[in-house]
């Protein structure tokens, strides 16, 4: 059964949450690049440095799949894909490294910190982003406005909220994340391009790692693009980025490494440069034997998981 508005509340934002007001200068808010112009991917840029997430040792998993991961470290600035089937394991994956599914052994390390077995506003706390692929029932509330979401995100220094500055921040947004739509235009209304710019007008700005799903499914060219600008911009200021997409254009664009799940394994992160999309279409069939190849330079490889790992 769908969890009620409560309960999403808290799932989404943490009762202990307030991070700060968002500005148009912050997040990729005012300086947007046209349209037009498709966004220089990520691939081949250099990472800024310093870990943003490691895991060690992490096994999780659900009713039908066990995945295990031995070794994996991320840089801020870096941009990891997730490819394969869906339902192979990177869901799991993201929502363990959002604080959302707890590893069964291992740890989770976030910028240094150390958040096993923490709860999700720890993770929010730790400068963790996370964008579902459901907008409507996940990553929004069906029945609230954008000004109501905005004042979800509000810093809260008592119990009341100041509408003013509520709806003054509402209209930032929509004008800075390009939204179609007024501060009382309920969200369910909203296009999926629309929504998923609510989403990042959600995100504070400073965030260590991100963490999406999809996040161009269902979105026209125009937004796919614009959505890759700001995730980009995001990647310029120092965050790290996972990301899980069935398009595997997209996968081989944006992201610097690549980690392929099939059939409850998953393959060493591997360097754009040693992939092609054949290749990549045959690991994702389950060729990852021979898939240690380089990858980017000082990021140890993810050992393949152990063969008691099925679906």
């Amino acid at each position: 059964m769908p969890a009620g508005a409560d309960r999403l509340v808290a799932l989404m934002f943490g009762e202990a949450l307030a991070p700060q007001e968002r500005s148009p200068e912050e997040g990729g808010g005012a300086a947007l690049a046209p349209l037009e112009r498709l966004p220089e991917p990520s691939g081949g840029a250099e990472p800024s440095g310093g870990e943003a997430l490691a895991l060690e040792g992490v096994a999780f998993g659900d009713h039908r799949l066990d995945v295990r991961i031995a070794h994996l470290a991320v840089r801020r600035g870096e941009v990891i894909g997730l490819a394969g089937l869906e339902g192979s394991g990177q869901r799991l994956l993201l929502r363990a490294c959002a604080g959302l599914l707890r590893a069964r052994r291992g740890r989770v390390v976030v910028g240094g910190a150390d958040l096993t077995g923490r709860p999700y506003p720890a993770f929010l706390r730790a400068g963790v982003g996370y964008l579902p692929a459901d907008r409507r029932r996940e990553g929004l509330i069906a029945g609230l406005s954008i000004e109501e979401h905005v004042a979800l995100r509000a810093p809260r220094p008592g119990l009341f909220l100041r509408p003013r500055e509520i709806r003054r921040a509402a209209e930032r947004a929509i004008e800075a994340l390009r939204i179609r739509g007024r501060p009382d235009t309920p969200v369910e209304r909203l296009s999926g391009g629309n929504q998923q710019r609510t989403q990042l007008a959600l995100l504070p700005a400073g965030l260590a790692l991100l963490l999406l799903e999809q996040p161009t499914r269902g979105l026209d060219i125009a937004s796919a693009r614009w959505v890759w600008e700001q995730l980009l911009a995001r990647c310029r200021a120092g965050a790290a980025l996972l990301f899980a997409s069935s398009d595997l254009d997209e996968l081989m664009r944006y992201s610097d490494r690549i980690l392929v799940f099939s059939g409850g394994r998953v393959s060493p992160p591997v360097g754009v440069a040693d992939l092609t999309l054949d290749r990549l279409g045959r690991m994702i069939g389950g060729e990852l034997d021979d898939a240690a190849l380089p990858s980017a330079p000082g990021a140890p490889a993810l050992p393949p998981a152990p063969a008691g790992s099925d679906r």
